[in-house]
């Protein structure tokens, strides 16, 4: 089931794009789209968002944890749906407010080199919470088949967290995206990563997918424990 190292190299060079390796098993896949009810009313899901279907969108008065301003929140998304290497899901309203999205995309530098590694960042609406749709949005864009052939990882970093009327300290934030992400298949794993290592309230969470190649996993967890390296640049 699993990729030899001599397989993965003939087919899945670092430079692949995160869309290709996404469709390695169905090069036909659509856009996957899903309606859910929640007490607040329908929201629409959908997957590998273009940039179109942003720019007819516009940004929930609350959904700005990693821009701080719903404008600004926009246009990260825009950026996010017109890169090649980056997978956007999406959750709004059918009158078109983003309420909730997840993105798939290649680490910084400091991930440059881990084969079929990518991160996975999820944020949703203060005004959207406590309605489950954190889990659910995040179960939709993490159920393709193909996420088996990588290795995600996310990390929870509290300079992004938005505690706007949760009333919670850092720690019990923490706890809460540990559990959102185990429900996922996810692990809290150790790092040498700067910024997970600056405060203890940050984490690191693994899901390596039970197609990855053993050596291609031993890689990843070695690099993660690793003391930090010099840039040669």
């Amino acid at each position: 089931k699993a990729f030899s190292t001599s397989t993965y190299s003939a087919h899945l060079s670092p430079m692949t794009g995160l869309f290709n390796v996404l469709h390695l098993h169905d090069n036909t896949r659509p856009s996957r789209s899903k309606t859910i009810e929640t007490p607040r009313g329908p929201l629409l899901l959908r997957d590998f968002c273009p940039s179109s279907l942003i720019e007819r969108l516009t940004p929930d008065s609350g959904l700005h944890a990693f821009a701080r301003v719903p404008e600004r929140e926009h246009q990260l998304l825009l950026s996010i749906a017109r890169n090649p290497d980056c997978v956007l899901t999406v959750a709004h309203t059918p009158a078109g407010h983003i309420v909730g999205q997840v993105t798939l995309a290649f680490g910084d530098e400091w991930w440059e080199g881990l084969e079929n590694a990518c991160e996975v960042t999820i944020e949703v609406s203060s005004a959207w919470r406590s309605l489950g749709l954190a889990r659910t949005l995040l179960a939709f864009a993490l159920e393709l088949d193909a996420l088996e052939d990588m290795i995600l990882f996310a990390m929870g970093l509290s300079w992004h967290w938005d505690f706007e009327g949760l009333g919670i300290s850092p720690l019990s934030y923490r706890k809460l995206i540990s559990r959102l992400f185990a429900a996922q298949g996810f692990t809290e794993q150790s790092t040498t990563e700067p910024d997970i290592r600056m405060e203890p309230a940050n984490v690191l969470l693994v899901r390596v997918g039970n197609r990855v190649d053993e050596y291609i996993a031993r890689r990843f967890f070695s690099r993660i424990h690793s003391s930090p390296r010099l840039s040669s640049k």
